[in-house]
């Protein structure tokens, strides 16, 4: 009984003497020092509705992907908040940052002016191993039309999107960095495809 103590007791001491797991958090968007401006009434309004995300990525770790068809969660490297919240202001900031429209939260009050709302089903946002970050998905443009005191949206077009970028760097560091950019890349497409015109 007592040859077990003392393997107990040193089993314990060995494991609190171990080196903890080192945990890095990732953001997608951070504060910025520029002074937000009023509302310019004279640019349409679009409002952004909430991210639907696929059910592997509404977890903490990063994920990398390994060949076809296996996934790898990070137990070191973890999304700071849930990548919904974080993908969604990313996105947000960076479709205000093209200047053509005022782009607001599903929660803003000026939802109302909207003429334009975009809905975005986030499928994959991950690194690969074969040195790359995708993202894909698709999105809707629908117009809120009001009729007889009420609102109403209806779906104008839909659009589906995929970009990748190439990995220089190891380390999920890097990857949060490049996945960051279609962010950006998206924005870019979103504003695109609103301005065009119908049927085009």
């Amino acid at each position: 009984m007592k040859t077990v103590m003392i393997c107990l007791c040193m089993a314990l001491l060995s494991s609190c003497t171990s080196k903890p797991l080192s945990v890095h958090y990732y953001l997608l968007h951070t504060p910025d020092n520029n002074v937000s401006h009023p509302v310019d009434e004279s640019k349409p309004t679009v409002v952004l509705q909430l991210i639907n995300v696929a059910d592997y990525l509404q977890q903490s770790s990063l994920v990398m992907q390994i060949g076809q068809h296996e996934l790898h969660y990070s137990h070191q490297d973890v999304w700071a908040e849930k990548l919904q919240a974080s993908f969604y202001n990313a996105l947000l900031k960076d479709l205000n940052v093209a200047g053509q429209r005022n782009y607001v939260a599903s929660s803003s009050p000026n939802v109302s002016l909207a003429v334009t709302s975009v809905a975005i089903t986030l499928e994959h946002f991950h690194a690969t191993d074969v040195s790359t970050v995708v993202s894909s998905g698709q999105y809707w443009l629908s117009e809120n039309m009001t009729s007889t005191n009420q609102r109403k949206s209806v779906v104008a077009s839909s659009h589906s999107f995929f970009f990748e970028s190439e990995l220089k760097q190891d380390g999920y560091s890097h990857a949060v960095k490049q996945l960051r950019t279609l962010i950006t890349r998206l924005a870019k497409q979103i504003e695109t495809d609103i301005a065009a015109p119908p049927n085009n």
